[in-house]
């Protein structure tokens, strides 16, 4: 009963300091603790909150100082969405969200000049969001990166329960990406983000993978145009590598398509994290990332020390056999004969190897080799090709 009558006075203490002044509706944001200057970021998607033992488990979030790491984090965008009462809402980023973990709404209060409380409660207990409470930095790690706490004391560590709630824009706060393969004089990157949007850097594209040919060793991309749905895995094209040349418009009604991509989108890369430990473990032998093939082209390839798909990534899902490098190309195919499934200009016994693994499921399959166009590739289609190949010889 004490404990429920502290939490109460000091809820209203909180409610009288508040100003009458509210977030301004849904909308993307970066969250900034005000003392420490480091900025909110979601590394996973577990953690709870206890009001019977009053234990919190934030570890699948972080704060980071750095502003290179964060422009181009989607982890550090969190979309504010009112869900309860004046003050209740649901923080969501990287596809989950803090109502649907804890099962509470955030109170967000407004404490004046621009700096805001952040807190879940019940009729139990009360806890508020704070960075980590650090009065001598250790080192620059600890400067660089704190965590989220509860254990505050309001009266004498108010100060870090302030935090900034700045609007993601192509202003000051922008989210710019920052490409990893160079190739033929542009810049390339794989990005899964759980926001849409749209370009607002001159010289980017977006494409999907929208065919892979083991047989061929190719890789086929088509451009999406009118903006990137949200948790569309794609792979960007720019023109510059600087972050600040390569702005998107965060949250833009993106009205393009995707249909059939084969592009394999992760959110999370956390190791070594305990149980907040959310990783994809990359399998060499039947997933291909993006690269360049020898000659300097861009590719999706086998990589070599890669333990785990990087977070916001993409990925291609390839079947045990095929090549170790699969070329990117782009706009239409040279016409090949009906029936020459690895592209040598013959239709012959090899094809119809092509088409048994494809049946099999050794090797995934091509629409090409749907021969009687009714969706898959089965023993009809192979029929079909013995046909042609008895004919052409």
């Amino acid at each position: 009963m004490l404990m429920k009558r502290i939490q109460l006075l000091l809820l209203t203490m909180i409610c009288t300091l508040a100003a009458q002044a509210q977030l301004t509706g849904d909308g993307y944001y970066r969250v900034k603790s005000s003392k420490q200057g480091r900025y909110a970021r979601v590394l996973d998607n577990r953690g709870s909150i206890n009001y019977q033992t009053t234990d919190a488990d934030l570890g699948a979030l972080c704060t980071q100082r750095s502003w290179d790491i964060v422009v181009s984090d989607p982890g550090s965008i969190i979309y504010f969405k009112k869900i309860k009462g004046p003050n209740g809402y649901d923080f969501q980023s990287q596809g989950t969200g803090s109502y649907e973990i804890i099962q509470y709404a955030v109170q967000v209060e407004d404490m004046g000049d621009n700096k805001y409380w952040c807190y879940a409660s019940n009729n139990v207990a009360t806890k508020y969001l704070a960075d980590e409470i650090i009065y001598a930095w250790a080192d620059e790690e600890t400067k660089e990166r704190g965590r989220f706490v509860t254990n505050v004391n309001i009266s004498t560590q108010s100060e870090y329960l302030d935090w900034d709630v700045i609007p993601v824009t192509t202003g000051d706060n922008y989210f710019g990406l920052a490409p990893t393969v160079s190739a033929g004089g542009s810049y390339y990157q794989t990005f899964y983000a759980a926001f849409p949007f749209t370009f607002f850097s001159e010289g980017m594209e977006a494409y999907y993978v929208d065919n892979i040919n083991e047989a061929t060793g190719k890789v086929h991309i088509k451009e999406i145009t009118g903006g990137v749905p949200a948790s569309t895995p794609v792979i960007i094209k720019s023109a510059a590598q600087e972050t600040k040349n390569n702005k998107l418009n965060v949250g833009a009604s993106a009205s393009g398509s995707a249909s059939g991509n084969k592009l394999t989108g992760v959110y999370f890369c956390y190791p070594d994290a305990g149980n907040h430990t959310n990783v994809k473990v990359y399998d060499p032998a039947t997933m291909r990332v993006l690269g360049t093939a020898s000659d300097g082209s861009l590719a999706f390839v086998k990589a070599t020390n890669l333990k785990y798909i990087p977070s916001n990534t993409a990925y291609i899902k390839v079947s045990p056999s095929a090549p170790d490098v699969l070329k990117v190309i782009t706009g239409e195919e040279p016409s090949y004969p009906r029936g020459d499934l690895n592209h040598d200009s013959k239709v012959n016994v090899t094809d119809y190897v092509v088409i048994g693994n494809m049946i099999l499921g050794i090797t995934p399959e091509t629409s090409e080799a749907d021969l009687n166009n009714d969706g898959t590739v089965n023993v009809t289609d192979a029929v079909i090709l013995g046909n042609i190949i008895l004919k052409a010889e």
